[in-house]
């Protein structure tokens, strides 16, 4: 299978991991759709959407690292703008 090929099946494996979440009822988080995930490739017995889920897990675990990274800046940048006590430090 290609790099196109596989890239456009691990997406088809995230939205029905997105969309099994949606039918439970489940919130949806990146904890919620890489659980989905993991839980799709332990009954999963084609190789090929083997190999397409562990590319669309690895995608959500770097994309909330990301996303994690970034909001915790934020965090620190607005400590920085406000005193332990939540006073404007300007």
């Amino acid at each position: 299978m290609n790099n196109a090929d596989l890239t456009r099946l691990a997406d088809v494996v995230l939205g029905e991991a997105v969309v099994a979440l949606l039918s439970s009822e489940d919130h949806i988080s990146a904890d919620g759709v890489a659980r989905q995930l993991r839980a799709m490739n332990g009954d999963e017995t084609n190789p090929e959407r083997r190999e397409a889920i562990a590319l669309a897990l690895g995608e959500v675990k770097s994309e909330f690292n990301q996303s994690r990274e970034s909001r915790d800046a934020d965090v620190l940048a607005f400590g920085a703008l406000t005193g332990p006590d939540g006073s404007n430090n300007k």
